[in-house]
């Protein structure tokens, strides 16, 4: 189940006994497990019916713990952090004690009494074949929480702002999704807190202009390097060679640098040979996987350049990249690729 798709029906009031909340979005793991709290217990409720546990317990305490009949109100929910239940095993230990426990826990699943939720949370790797973590996504809702991709950003972005009573310029709309769309992917958790900033900063206003997320977003890198890529898609060797400069003063790493730089290149490739294909700028757009006004802008910006000299700067990036990790080359060798790219 997607992140979406639980949050729906955790609004709508229904709440599943079970839940996995599993990925790298941890921030997101915290929303939807505290979302579900609200739902099922009051605040007076949490002292005595709410159990959290750092770690996994044995699986008969959990039993018991799922059993123990409510003292205040009529639920218990029970959180297990970062749970090992559900990770993949090594091929050593099929068979291992872990197969009995496998089985008890299948028990538990199937038994749950009716006051009783149990929300497990893991950032590992899960292995969904598992009888295990089918039989929880069977009784439950196992739900993936994964960072977001650039397209997927708006209307994240839009859905938050209205419930903030929030207003962003068209202008500020598009520099901040430009700027979020050199990431390949996004966690909310960085979104959160940049929109939490741009709010303090907006005050009463209840408008965000591209001067406040100008002055909101500065210290972030990505920042420094969008400017960068713009100046070179425009052919500014100056501006280019100086914002590189600035990025790696402050301790970015030029390995960074280079795969920011390749993304963009191959951007720029795909875009030019999708429009010589015919491709309008809506299906480019589609097909990189970004906003419509970012597919049109590197339309335009792929003009600028032939297909033969991105196809050259790929494979230079490619080898500078190597040559970084061995020793044999310099931050110099980013540089020179840079000046060639602006010939």
């Amino acid at each position: 189940m997607l992140y979406t798709e639980a949050l729906a029906e955790i609004n709508k009031g229904k709440i599943r006994p079970l839940y996995l909340l599993y990925g790298e979005e941890s921030y997101l793991a915290h929303q939807l497990e505290q979302l579900i709290i609200g739902k099922l217990l009051l605040p007076e409720e949490r002292d005595m019916n709410l159990i959290v546990l750092d770690h996994d317990p044995r699986i008969q305490e959990l039993a018991n713990l799922i059993e123990t009949i409510p003292f205040m109100g009529d639920k218990n929910v029970i959180v297990v952090k970062e749970t090992a239940f559900f990770k993949a095993r090594r091929a050593a230990q099929e068979g291992a004690p872990d197969d009995v426990d496998d089985k008890k826990l299948l028990r538990v699943f199937q038994d749950m009494p009716s006051y009783s939720y149990v929300i497990f949370t893991s950032t590992d790797k899960i292995d969904k074949r598992r009888t295990i973590y089918k039989a929880l996504d069977k009784a439950g809702a196992a739900v993936e929480l994964a960072p977001l991709k650039p397209k997927e950003v708006k209307v994240w972005l839009s859905n938050r702002l209205k419930e903030l009573n929030i207003q962003m310029k068209r202008d500020a709309l598009e520099y901040f999704l430009s700027v979020i769309s050199i990431m390949p992917q996004v966690s909310l958790g960085f979104l959160e807190n940049e929109l939490e900033k741009m709010v303090l900063y907006t005050g009463s206003k209840n408008t965000i202009t591209r001067s406040t997320l100008c002055e909101v977003l500065s210290a972030i890198p990505e920042v420094s390097v969008f400017a960068m890529l713009d100046a070179l898609s425009q052919k500014k060797v100056h501006t280019a060679l100086e914002l590189l400069e600035c990025q790696l003063s402050t301790g970015e790493h030029p390995l960074k640098m280079i795969a920011l730089l390749a993304r963009e290149v191959r951007l720029l490739w795909q875009a030019a040979e999708l429009t010589g294909k015919g491709y309008s700028a809506k299906m480019v757009a589609e097909a990189l996987g970004v906003p419509p006004f970012i597919g049109e802008k590197k339309i335009r910006q792929s003009q600028n350049f032939s297909v033969a000299s991105l196809k050259n700067a790929l494979v230079a990036l490619a080898k500078a990249d190597g040559d970084l990790k061995t020793g044999r080359a310099t931050n110099s060798a980013l540089e020179k690729i840079i000046i060639e790219m602006c010939a």
